[in-house]
């Protein structure tokens, strides 16, 4: 459990605001806003960056499950909001590294917790994968930010060399769409894509712009490029078109 005291020995200022503490890290170019509630059983972080935020900040932690998973991420609904976040996540301490350094002994109870689009993240992620995402593919202090759906990729291309193993890697949505584009015309080459439900679809490209859209491993659907575009969109998002 963490004190204002506790706090103001890792920063300048801290404010109490219906129990919940607020303070900041500022860096040169980013500001972090940090929201923290605590309690004996359990303390809620929750961060953002250059958007203060007080009122949001404190409904998502209002919203929190009494008691979270310890040892791995723990998802729920939250209220309607501005950002257009459906979900939150919240994550043990041995997930993030918040609040590290001077204040170190109180950690292990702490939970980060995230506003998210719920097509983010499955649920199920290890520290390892979590950690990845953090830094790879999910601005996850960014409020304002795009959606960045979960996209698990195995593909193969012979024309540009590019490629996984069968177990896949975690791109952005972006990379997701270029890599499609390289594919175009490759007869042997091919894109398998999971998406945060675990649900697959493959793409081939059997001749020069055209596409294949494989869906539960056997239904072929023959598409253009801005066909497959508007379906993947559908399918990382779990969106109905």
């Amino acid at each position: 459990m963490f004190s204002k005291e506790d706090l103001l020995l890792a920063f300048a200022s801290v404010e109490n605001i219906a129990e919940h503490y607020f303070f900041q890290h500022k860096l040169p170019a980013i500001t972090y806003e940090y929201c923290l509630k605590s309690e004996a059983h359990q303390d809620i972080l929750v961060i953002s960056e250059d958007i203060t935020d007080k009122d949001f900040s404190i409904a998502v932690i209002k919203q929190t499950p009494d008691l979270l998973n310890s040892k791995k991420p723990t998802i729920f609904e939250i209220s309607k909001n501005n950002y257009g976040f459906t979900h939150a996540i919240a994550v043990p301490s041995t997930y993030h590294e918040s609040l590290k350094g001077r204040l170190e002994a109180k950690r292990e109870n702490l939970y980060l917790c995230i506003p998210i689009f719920r097509c983010e993240f499955t649920g199920d992620e290890d520290k390892r994968e979590f950690k990845e995402m953090m830094q790879r593919t999910i601005p996850i202090f960014q409020w304002k930010r795009m959606i960045a759906p979960k996209i698990r990729v195995y593909f193969d291309n012979p024309k540009t060399g590019a490629g996984t193993s069968e177990a896949g890697a975690i791109i952005t949505y972006h990379t997701l769409l270029s890599e499609i584009e390289n594919l175009n015309g490759v007869i042997n080459g091919f894109i398998e894509i999971t998406n945060y439900e675990e649900k697959i679809i493959e793409i081939l490209s059997p001749a020069n712009n055209a596409y294949t859209l494989i869906r539960n491993r056997k239904d072929e659907e023959v598409m253009d490029i801005a066909s497959i575009i508007r379906h993947l969109k559908d399918f990382t998002t779990n969106q109905t078109p």
